[in-house]
């Protein structure tokens, strides 16, 4: 999930001229004493979100990630059972040939080529499915990504905030700023009522 922190947020660099619009002042130019001067006792137009937190808050994210887990695991579970099964006749085989037990020379090279086709396929199916569990993966992000951008764009209709930073990509911004929590909430508030009427309107 890691991946999907860059991505989630509207990320924007603050300059100092925003600051002055934004506690009533309109000069082309700023210091940070200006800055300071203007901004005293105001609360600035600006807002962040922290990604990482979001993410455990989101009820639609945790849910994809769990599904995509379970099949991953039972993915592996199916692979690994197949694997210790080849490896069992694998081993049958090589103690019947030390025993001589084979009936012919053509028999146990049949034998062998039958299990060196299905080590081979196990090889193929193992690397497809990881791919597709990878573009699985990449899909769920892609996914998250868009639900949380497309909401904060909504959400911010009515907000009204000028800049909505990605607090991974600040220095220091005071806690004050921070609107984890109501996008986290308007997210799996909006979440599940959509994807319901999306459900329906399939059907």
């Amino acid at each position: 999930m890691k991946n999907l922190l860059n991505a989630l947020c509207v990320i924007a660099l603050v300059a100092g001229n925003l600051f002055l619009t934004s506690c009533g002042k309109t000069e082309d130019t700023a210091t940070t004493e200006d800055v300071a001067t203007a901004c005293e006792g105001k609360k600035l137009p600006i807002a962040y979100v922290d990604t990482d937190s979001l993410i455990g808050m989101y009820d639609y994210a945790k849910e994809l990630e769990q599904k995509l887990v379970e099949k991953i695991e039972n993915d592996r579970a199916n692979l690994n059972a197949r694997a210790a099964g080849l490896a069992k006749r694998q081993a049958e085989f090589q103690r019947k040939a030390q025993n001589n037990a084979f009936l012919s020379e053509s028999s146990m090279q049949q034998q062998y080529e039958a299990l060196l086709k299905e080590q081979e396929t196990l090889q193929t199916d193992a690397a497809r499915i990881d791919a597709e569990n990878l573009q699985a993966q990449q899909q769920m992000l892609q996914e998250i990504s868009e639900e949380i951008r497309d909401y904060i764009a909504e959400y911010n209709k009515t907000a009204g905030y000028e800049v909505i930073l990605q607090k991974a990509a600040t220095i220091f911004i005071n806690e004050a700023y921070d609107i984890t929590q109501e996008i986290a909430d308007g997210l799996n508030k909006k979440t599940p009522a959509t994807k319901e009427a999306e459900t329906v309107a399939e059907k």
